[in-house]
């Protein structure tokens, strides 16, 4: 509800005046009614020309188009019999309206849960939340290849003993700000709930619960300053092409796999080697300590978009031993999820809700020994895509925690 306040006399840090890469006449089609016999034929496509797949479901996926190649996509998806729509009309009016809203947040000077925060905002937050809590405190666990921390908030109520821990993660995927603003309102609202709140309460007297808003702090800086719709690291490659998805990155024994490139220009490239960037090493490093003492007993990455809970696998159509108390745990957090604004989400393993994906992050936490690994994709359906208007942080904030808690609390 933006209960967490704090102000910045620096107006409008971060925000240039405008970005360095353009998207005018950009758009983002919904390939839709994909049988699966064309499954590959899809997939060749976007490999050949090196599309960026926004998201995808079990029939459709979503793709950024450039202008200059409007034309000889649109034939190649009728000669391969593909249907097809426009979702996004002109990128750059969406993100220029955002632009737009974000001036008027920033001269406001007031970090809260209304809008969406650049990286100091996002560390000053944190800061005030570890400084005004006893319980809650706030490290660094690693550095980026730019020289900038990865920050966790640690929430730990005192108890009688050790507490098994829950791992949270946002922003692996620059572009996606929907996914630290609600780490940052994760933050706030289990602050402030604590002893007041029964679900907060039971959550906190049971585990302690770790935060890192903001996986790839230099992608998304990057996102703030030149390219809006930037997803990867910024990590310089042999090649011409910067950055590694770090969700590809995680080497679970299946690192380079499907659903995974070894083109440094791909949005998926997986990068030199299994755990080669810094981001995934430190979160690597770190949740295999918390492994090791107390017990990491659950572990989600927030993502956007598409509305869908997720867990393993993602490099096979195979199901878990343990995929009926995935499923059940998954369910009970779309069923909470959903009373609260009546957000419709669907669940199952990566590989059969959205696509294959080799080398994520839930798929190493659960050959770690982490059997409750989730990834959420979070608003909206494609309206939006990852420019969800900034009036949705508090009600996708209030229905992921929701959600979330019940989740944890099912297991």
């Amino acid at each position: 509800m933006g209960r967490l306040t704090i102000f910045t006399f620096a107006l409008l840090v971060g925000l240039s005046a405008a970005y360095t890469t353009n998207y005018h006449g950009y758009q983002v089609w919904r390939v839709e009614n994909i049988q699966e016999w064309q499954v590959e034929r899809i997939r060749s496509v976007i490999d050949t020309l090196l599309l960026d797949v926004w998201a995808s479901g079990d029939s459709w996926v979503d793709i950024m188009v450039k202008p200059e190649i409007m034309l000889s996509l649109g034939k190649t998806l009728a000669r391969h019999g593909f249907e097809y729509k426009v979702f996004i009309g002109n990128l750059q009016s969406l993100i220029d309206s955002e632009f737009e809203t974000l001036k008027l947040k920033k001269e406001s000077r007031a970090v809260d849960n209304t809008a969406y925060h650049d990286l100091a905002e996002i560390e000053a937050y944190m800061t005030e939340a570890a400084s005004t809590n006893s319980w809650v405190t706030m490290e660094s666990i690693g550095t980026t290849d730019e020289g900038r921390d990865l920050f966790v908030n640690i929430l730990a109520v005192p108890g009688s003993g050790p507490k098994p821990s829950v791992w949270i993660d946002c922003g692996i995927h620059a572009r996606e700000w929907i996914s630290p603003a609600t780490c940052l309102y994760g933050i706030d609202y289990l602050t402030t709930g604590y002893s007041v709140d029964a679900d907060v309460t039971a959550l906190l007297d049971k585990y302690d619960v770790y935060i890192m808003p903001v996986h790839n702090p230099d992608g998304y800086s990057y996102t703030w300053t030149n390219d809006r719709m930037w997803r990867k690291n910024r990590v310089a490659n042999s090649g011409s092409c910067r950055g590694v998805d770090l969700n590809r990155n995680f080497d679970d024994g299946h690192w380079g796999g499907i659903g995974s490139s070894n083109n440094e220009c791909s949005e998926t490239y997986h990068g030199p080697s299994g755990f080669s960037e810094l981001e995934s090493q430190a979160v690597r490093d770190y949740t295999t300590n918390l492994i090791s003492n107390n017990g990491l007993s659950i572990y989600y990455t927030i993502h956007s978009y598409s509305q869908v809970w997720m867990y393993a696998y993602g490099w096979t159509s195979d199901l878990t031993p343990e995929n009926d108390q995935l499923e059940a745990a998954a369910r009970a957090g779309c069923d909470a999820l959903t009373a609260v604004h009546g957000t419709s989400y669907a669940y199952g393993t990566i590989y059969h809700a959205i696509y294959p994906a080799s080398g994520t992050s839930i798929d190493w936490g659960y050959s770690a020994g982490v059997v409750h690994t989730y990834t959420l994709e979070l608003r909206d359906t494609g309206s939006w895509g990852f420019l969800l208007p900034a009036d949705q942080i508090i009600p996708t904030g209030e229905e992921t925690w929701a959600g979330l808690i019940a989740s944890i609390m099912s297991i």
